[in-house]
């Protein structure tokens, strides 16, 4: 016959049943028990009992230990929503990400999530992601584990669990990663590979046309062969000129382009599934001087392209993409990036990213003395810190430059110091 024990009822040799009251239900008025099965002696049994016990005096939901992991996956992500400070596409990133973790740990109550279990899932992390053929360093596991913070964060706020695991576990050490910026003489090098990259392929555009006027298909087409190629050189060019992020440049549209003020508004970012959203942040929508040279790039662009679109019956208007693909539309990202591997091995710079385009924008502007709170407005931060912490880099002529200042300094001969004497009275 089972015996009980406060709340403690054994249901054969080493099985226990515990029981803990946990009042009415304010919306139906029925009384709740919490109930766990415990595999163990009746020690501890007694010891989850009693955490049960405490749990509820601090306000933890009776039906808390039933959620799982999994479930309340969709609960947080639907939070995020709610509060709206994450874009759909980060909310979706980070649901798959926890949905990983959820299955890894073997989709536990949440109760049953401790220290333990959270540091044992790092590596555990790291290789099925390995196994799947991606990358998985010190930086990603520091992202599962932010993730995981506030995951569990949420579920202390809503009085499923008392504490968050997380806290008692020393976070992954992220990577600090390395960012480079171009020297003047190296943008310098860039952009004459630049000039040469467009005239060359302005001059194919222009030979492929001729091509087929001579063979009498220039019309009833559905593309353009060489309008990418271009693009994708004015992509570059605006990269240099404006530190615009690559999405930001390829979901330009003409009517963002101020020509008589030489401005370029950033409204829109092309993603790479070929979708436009609006900045992340109202820093983010900006308005960016340009130089006068890329503008004259941009407007005898804007010439040729109305020319040559008008061809496949397509008017360029203000909604028309500023770099478009060979049927008229928004470029897409994997194509150039295909491109600009090629193309940035021929110029020489084999693993420069674009950007780091960026990075050189801000590092360059500093280094000429601008203020940060221009530069900061040109990038489109929110923070200034983040423009000098993130972006800034160190300018290896402005070294040398304080090296010798530096050193005139200590070698000037100190003036004599006058001695003035003083008569008694």
């Amino acid at each position: 016959m089972a015996k009980g024990d406060g709340g403690l009822q054994e249901l054969r040799r080493g099985v226990w049943r515990v029981s803990v009251s946990a009042g009415n239900n304010p919306a139906t008025g029925k009384r709740q028990r919490v109930t766990r099965v415990v595999h163990g002696t009746k020690a501890e049994a007694r010891k989850v009992r009693d955490d049960i016990r405490r749990g509820l005096d601090n306000g933890l939901r009776p039906d808390g230990g039933k959620v799982r992991f999994l479930e309340f996956v969709a609960t947080f992500s639907q939070a995020r929503r709610n509060a709206g400070r994450a874009s759909e596409d980060r909310i979706a990133k980070d649901e798959k990400s926890l949905k990983l973790c959820g299955e890894l740990l073997g989709d536990p109550p949440l109760c049953k999530v401790d220290a333990r279990a959270i540091e044992a899932l790092y590596p555990a992390i790291r290789e099925r992601r390995e196994a799947q053929g991606f990358r998985c360093g010190s930086t990603t596991l520091h992202g599962y584990h932010v993730l995981l913070k506030s995951f569990f964060q949420k579920a202390v706020d809503y009085d499923l669990i008392g504490r968050n695991p997380c806290n008692r576990v020393e976070a992954p050490k992220a990577d600090k990663p390395q960012r480079r910026a171009l020297s003047l003489d190296e943008v310098r090098r860039l952009l004459a590979a630049v000039d040469a990259e467009e005239r060359k392929a302005l001059d194919a555009l222009a030979a492929k046309e001729r091509r087929q006027a001579a063979w009498g298909v220039a019309e009833d087409r559905g593309y353009l062969l060489g309008m990418r190629e271009v693009c994708h050189v004015l992509a570059v060019r605006l990269g240099i000129a404006t530190g615009m992020r690559l999405g930001e440049v390829l979901g330009l549209t003409w009517g963002a382009v101020d020509f008589g003020h030489g401005l370029v508004s950033v409204v829109r970012t092309l993603k790479a599934d070929g979708t436009l959203k609006e900045p992340k942040t109202e820093a983010g929508r900006r308005v960016v001087a340009v130089d006068a040279v890329t503008m004259a790039h941009l407007k005898a662009w804007k010439a040729l392209q109305a020319e040559a679109l008008d061809t496949l019956c397509i008017d360029v208007g203000e909604a028309s993409p500023v770099l478009c693909s060979a049927t008229g539309g928004f470029l897409g990202t994997a194509n150039f990036e295909r491109w600009w591997r090629s193309f940035r091995t021929g110029a020489g710079f084999p693993d420069l990213r674009y950007h780091e385009l960026r990075h050189t924008q801000a590092t360059q502007l500093l280094a000429q003395g601008v203020d940060v709170k221009t530069v900061q407005a040109r990038l489109g931060h929110s923070d200034a810190s983040l423009t000098l912490n993130w972006y800034a880099h160190a300018v290896p002529e402005n070294d040398r430059a304080a090296a010798d200042r530096l050193g005139e300094l200590f070698r000037e001969e100190p003036k004599p110091c006058r001695i003035v004497e003083l008569k008694s009275a």
